[in-house]
């Protein structure tokens, strides 16, 4: 069994793991995300030249179809935008729902478009995203259920960990055919904030922690 790692995020950026051939039905965990190799910049927000298409439904479109569903995730709510600590911290909980979004929709501008320029492990789950088409994403968001999001160091750069509850899910191909089944995880990420032109921005993630449900 073949394993697919993404070694990048540490707030939900938890990357599923595609696990081909083994049997009819072979089941796999998250892959792990290993601590940012170098110091992000918090500068300028990464752009993207990609057009979207307008939402026409609010959700259940198809894994392999689904990207008018992108329209969604391309602007934080109002209350994640705030210049406080309440605000900074919806944040957080909303750039996690992004990452497994992209994952789910294989579009990585949508963290990206999230992201400072300089978050190297930001543009690494991205590329993660994108690769997904042609190979294997997951058949939901694995990682819209937040359980918990707080504080970890307030300040110019605050910090948050957010805790996710990863349920059970399936891998698909690009025709939407089942290939590989992912098991329940409870996960945490850690991610630094940055605020540029009247927005948050991550500049940097790691993992907190990741465990199977029992």
């Amino acid at each position: 069994m073949g394993t697919r790692t993404l070694g990048l995020l540490a707030a939900g950026a938890v990357t599923l793991a595609g696990c081909t051939g083994g049997g009819e039905d072979p089941e796999t965990t998250s892959t792990s995300i290993a601590t940012p190799t170098s110091a992000s910049s918090p500068s300028t927000p990464s752009t993207t030249s990609s057009s979207r298409a307008s939402t026409t439904s609010s959700g259940g479109a198809t894994p392999s179809s689904s990207t008018d569903d992108a329209a969604r995730w391309t602007s934080p709510p109002k209350a994640a935008t705030a210049n406080t600590r309440q605000g900074a911290q919806e944040f957080a909980k909303w750039y996690t729902q992004v990452t497994g979004a992209a994952q789910h929709l294989m579009d990585g501008d949508l963290i990206r478009e999230q992201s400072t320029s300089g978050c190297v492990k930001c543009e690494d789950i991205a590329t993660f995203a994108d690769s997904g088409r042609g190979v294997q994403h997951p058949s939901i968001n694995p990682y819209e259920d937040v359980t918990n999001a707080k504080v970890l160091k307030w300040g110019t750069r605050p910090t948050f960990q957010v805790d996710i509850s990863i349920p059970r899910h399936h891998l698909l191909n690009d025709q939407g055919e089942k290939e590989a089944t992912v098991r329940a995880e409870k996960a945490g990420i850690a991610m630094r904030l940055v605020r540029s032109s009247d927005v948050w921005r991550v500049s940097e993630v790691t993992l907190a922690y990741r465990e199977n449900k029992s």
